[in-house]
């Protein structure tokens, strides 16, 4: 018996994608919290961290995450024919979906900055998490269970190998 819990890795590329929403809704919980603090403790130390934490991970994982999923995910689902019709509008939707996420972080990432920097702002990321929270509920309730039932060991081993070349470069 392991006392420890491994995380995925690049060979479950899908558990991947679901502990990356994981953390996601973790540093949004962290963003939910952080306007109360700002107004009641101001950019201390603590939220200076808590911005910092923020930051570090979505400038670093957001956009690696959606190419993981629009570049080898979601190609693969909408060329299987048994994908289903309902599930078509959707799909394409949240690639949209991406750059609307993308834009909503350009500025809440500025306001991160200033907190990092000790400056006074007022942070309104109540936006952000609500379009992460509905992003990511209908890509782990509909799109991921189809993408397990549909797509082959071999297809989803070859999924894992292109995000792990595009995280962490090729093997040589």
């Amino acid at each position: 018996m392991s006392l420890f819990v491994t995380a995925p890795d690049f060979d479950d590329p899908i558990g991947l994608l679901l502990a990356c929403h994981n953390k996601i809704l973790s540093h949004c919980e962290t963003l939910e919290q952080l306007p109360a603090h700002l107004v009641s403790h101001g950019p201390d130390e603590e939220a200076r961290q808590a911005a910092g934490r923020v930051l570090k991970y979505f400038c670093q994982a957001e956009r690696l995450h959606h190419d993981d999923e629009e570049q080898n995910l979601f190609p693969l689902l909408t060329a299987y024919p048994d994908f289903p019709e309902n599930l078509r509008a959707p799909l394409h939707n949240l690639s949209l979906q991406h750059r609307d996420l993308e834009k909503a972080w350009s500025k809440l990432s500025q306001d991160l900055e200033a907190i990092v920097a000790g400056k006074e702002v007022h942070l309104s990321p109540t936006a952000f998490i609500a379009m992460n929270r509905a992003h990511i509920i209908l890509e782990n309730n509909e799109i991921f269970p189809v993408a397990l039932q549909l797509l082959s060991r071999d297809t989803l081993v070859e999924i894992g190998a292109a995000m792990r070349a595009r995280h962490v470069g090729p093997l040589t």
